[in-house]
């Protein structure tokens, strides 16, 4: 009895993953930190779903441009207190890795996203014009949210996915200003509006 019970756990895994289906799919879309209509970013790359029974995994890797408004507070003598905005724009690379369940056609899901940053336009010009003061930005190697949402599969081949993205780390140890550390946060909290297609 030992011995069945055994062999029965054993094939039991080899059955699921046998059942497994992959797909391999490109998608594109838009996020956004507001509703407003001049403040959508593109986002497009490619995924990879493994659907197990109604579960699935799905490891993505997309290109993003973005921007972030950093609010800066003058701490000099002459103009303690004051204070502007200052918008910073991105390239990065995300990879979120969502794990979801299928009602039919619709879906829900949610996952961490990692993200490397490539480049960074420098917005703070206005703070290296203050007496000179030497500003230095320093970045972490990746940064770290999270993503929920819900989804639709339209004909098994059409994906549409809106997704909320929040942050679980820092951009990096912040701004370097004259020998003391501004921190701030690496992404602002954004809605993702993305459609797909899967081969």
């Amino acid at each position: 009895m030992k011995r069945i019970i055994l062999i029965a756990l054993l094939i039991l895994p080899l059955g699921i993953i046998t059942n497994a289906q992959i797909k391999f799919g490109i998608k594109a879309g838009v996020t956004s930190t507001s509703l407003k209509a001049d403040d959508f970013i593109f986002q497009g790359g490619i995924f990879t779903r493994i659907t197990i029974l109604k579960l699935y995994v799905q490891p993505e890797l997309l290109f993003t441009s973005t921007n972030a408004e950093l609010e800066v507070t003058q701490f000099l003598d002459e103009v303690e207190g004051e204070s502007f905005i200052e918008e910073q724009s991105f390239r990065q690379i995300d990879f979120p890795i969502m794990v979801g369940y299928k009602f039919g056609p619709a879906r829900f899901q949610l996952g961490p996203v990692g993200t490397i940053m490539l480049s960074s336009d420098p917005a703070l010009d206005k703070i290296d014009e203050l007496d000179n003061i030497n500003v230095k930005e320093e970045f972490n190697g990746a940064t770290w949210g999270y993503q929920v949402g819900v989804g639709l599969d339209i004909f098994k081949k059409l994906t549409i996915d809106l997704k909320y993205e929040g942050s679980l780390s820092k951009l990096g140890d912040g701004v370097n200003i004259g020998g003391e550390v501004q921190d701030f946060d690496s992404r602002n909290s954004k809605i993702i509006f993305t459609l797909g297609w899967m081969f």
